[in-house]
């Protein structure tokens, strides 16, 4: 906490941790803005490959068009320590494993509600030619919702195992 990263964000708190990197809440210096900023692990820095997934995740996610995935606001790599990052919106809510061990199930109509939200985002995914490959619970954010009449604004996160279609089909 209280670290400068990228010259422009502050670093609050560690959020959570996942396969290719560590997520924080950091202050955007810039803005004053809350953002959620993902680090890449440190183990990685020497593996051109992974850092090269890292930056496309980024800019696969940025490119899809829907209010269902999670939005980039900046990516770049570090100068000083050479680490690709990402920042993205910092979400209010849980993802759905919390919300299920919280409350243990939906009603239909919430769960109608998940699904028709769900299927926008992995719609504009899909034409933007980006599988997900790795949806389960804890990558479907339940985010508190910015307007009136819905529960919750379903955000699908973590496209760090996507795949574009096109190049899916090159590789086999």
């Amino acid at each position: 906490p209280g670290a400068i990263f990228g010259r422009d964000f502050r670093v609050v708190q560690r959020i959570a941790a996942g396969g290719m990197g560590t997520v924080y809440e950091a202050e955007q210096l810039s803005t004053g803005k809350r953002r959620a900023l993902k680090i890449m692990h440190a183990q990685y820095e020497g593996d051109d490959r992974t850092r090269l997934r890292f930056i496309q995740e980024a800019q696969a996610t940025a490119a899809v068009e829907s209010d269902h995935i999670v939005e980039m606001v900046a990516a770049g790599v570090e100068e000083e320590s050479n680490t690709p990052w990402i920042a993205m919106e910092l979400l209010q809510g849980r993802d759905m494993k919390a919300a299920l061990a919280e409350r243990g199930t939906f009603t239909r109509a919430e769960v109608a509600e998940m699904f028709r939200q769900l299927c926008h985002g992995l719609g504009g995914a899909h034409r933007e030619g980006l599988v997900h490959r790795d949806l389960k619970p804890e990558n479907i954010f339940l985010a508190d919702p910015r307007r009136e009449g819905i529960p919750f604004t379903v955000k699908l996160l973590d496209f760090g195992l996507a795949k574009l279609v096109q190049e899916s089909s090159t590789q086999g």
